[in-house]
């Protein structure tokens, strides 16, 4: 018994702990399931069980805040593990699902593994938040000798309580002129900004309301679309709104539609997280089928109410939506880029970023479609270049990524697509004849080409951050070795 204690004491001693990196490549080059299951610990020392608890208390509020202001789970998923492994917890398993999160650290065969959870109770966009938490990070896991728990803590409780830079009043009229510079860069006049700025106020407030009194999404989303579609139809079928009432549906749309984590939801689905992909999807699903309800419900009760000619004010819809790289377009996409970043709290330094990235990303998909790449494919390959352009950024602008891609690919957004679509299906009568493909058809595959358009911008945000990963981390050259193997993507 002797003999076997002393070869133990011996083993822990000369066995080193497995660092972040050779537990990654163990994983990656394990042939079999057995072996890509974690190292055990032997010893000598197994850590405190307060000093876990309050690492892994840490991480998963630092996580919690990522998901909360719209970061991917596989970011929050990489930033929990590099914290940990920052204060010397290698060991440890992030599981996510959706607004769940779930977090254990193996303490070898002496001490039993320490779990702990938290629920991500709220989803917003406050890219200001999501600033300072990730300057967090990184004076946590980019330095030598990493923050005490006491004043990353601190410094976490500051940033989650901390005021917005801005009044909310003001983030409410940015949103507002988001909607106007849409409306603009859709096709639509000045008429048509100036009704559309006064709705999505209206619309705002409206939705700020019924949050307050827990309405669910799906409800907001059905009085914000009929709100925007009654009245826009009125509007036109009385001759007070000179161009088409499509045009003002269809930036409303888009407004609704920006709280939506499209980005999130492709991005959690490529890295594997199926299930917090499948989460997001069914808020997708569930807050376009508001959009849905909302719309049809607004042109019938038209029709029923003002007859033939409020009916043909909702349909009339402009068949040209070939996007153009001129000079009118390319302020409205500027100026709806900037809008949206001010509406999500952006650092005021972020704000000329996020125009740019409008401009740009209106450019590349006006580019794409004159030379016949089509909505999809267009709409795509400028979201792709836009999230190559995030990830090269330099780290000394304080610009997150996720606020020049956002900004960007919000106004590409076919809410002209879905009204169209939605319209053809309020008006569908039945059947095809002879063979013919019948209104409920034609609307299904309008509708489809929208949502494939949006998961597609997601989809090019998702390909671009892969390829301009490596051209972030050349960046971080000047860090140690092992300060790079646990830097988490910032995307």
């Amino acid at each position: 018994m002797g003999v076997a204690q002393r070869a133990a004491g011996s083993f822990r001693r000369h066995v080193p702990l497995p660092s972040a990196e050779d537990l990654r490549r163990a994983a990656i080059d394990a042939p079999t399931v057995r072996e890509n299951l974690l190292p055990a610990m032997p010893g000598p020392q197994v850590a405190d069980e307060t000093l876990v608890l309050r690492v892994l208390d840490l991480a998963l509020r630092i996580g919690e805040v990522q998901l909360a202001t719209g970061a991917g789970a596989a970011v929050a998923h990489d930033t929990m593990l590099s914290i940990a492994s920052a204060y010397g917890l290698p060991t440890c398993d992030v599981d996510i699902a959706f607004s769940t999160i779930t977090m254990c650290c193996h303490r070898g065969l002496e001490a039993g593994p320490v779990t702990t959870m938290r629920n991500v109770r709220y989803r917003t966009q406050d890219y200001t938040r999501l600033t300072t938490i990730d300057a967090l990070i990184k004076d946590i896991v980019d330095q030598d000798v990493p923050l005490t728990s006491s004043e990353a803590f601190e410094r976490l409780a500051i940033a989650v309580n901390a005021a917005h830079p801005y009044p909310r009043y003001a983030a409410g009229l940015a949103r507002s002129a988001f909607a106007s510079a849409v409306a603009v860069l859709i096709g639509g006049g000045a008429g048509v900004a100036l009704v559309t700025f006064l709705l999505t106020s209206v619309v705002w407030g409206m939705a700020r309301w019924l949050g307050r009194r827990n309405v669910p999404m799906f409800f907001q989303q059905v009085f914000g679309a009929m709100v925007v579609t009654t009245t826009a139809i009125a509007l036109a079928s009385s001759g007070i709104l000179l161009d088409s009432s499509a045009y003002v549906v269809a930036a409303g749309i888009i407004v609704l539609l920006t709280g939506l984590s499209l980005v999130g939801l492709v991005q959690d689905a490529i890295t594997g997280f199926p299930l917090t992909a499948a989460g997001r999807a069914v808020e997708v699903v569930l807050a376009t089928a508001g959009l849905l309800v909302g719309v049809v419900v607004s042109i019938k009760l038209a029709e029923a109410v003002g007859g033939p000619s409020a009916l043909s004010a909702a349909l009339n819809i402009p068949s040209d939506l070939t996007p153009q790289a001129d000079a009118t377009s390319l302020i409205a996409a500027a100026a709806a880029g900037l809008f949206f970043a001010l509406s999500a709290y952006a650092p005021l330094t972020s704000l000329p970023v996020a125009g740019v990235g409008g401009a740009a990303a209106w450019a590349i998909y006006a580019a794409g479609s004159a030379h016949g790449m089509g909505q999809v494919v267009a709409s795509a390959s400028a979201a792709a270049v836009l999230g190559l352009i995030a990830m090269a950024l330099p780290m000394r602008l304080g610009t997150p990524p996720l606020v020049l891609v956002v900004a960007g690919i919000m106004p590409l957004l076919p809410g002209l697509t879905l009204y169209t679509g939605f319209s053809q299906l309020a008006t569908s009568s039945g059947g095809g004849v002879n063979g013919a493909v019948s209104p409920i058809g034609t609307s299904s595959v309008t509708i489809l080409l929208a949502l494939t358009v949006s998961l597609g911008l997601a989809a090019g945000v998702s390909f671009g951050e892969q390829i301009g990963w490596p051209l972030a981390k050349l960046q971080r050259r000047r860090l140690t070795p092992a300060i790079r193997a646990r830097r988490p993507r910032i995307f």
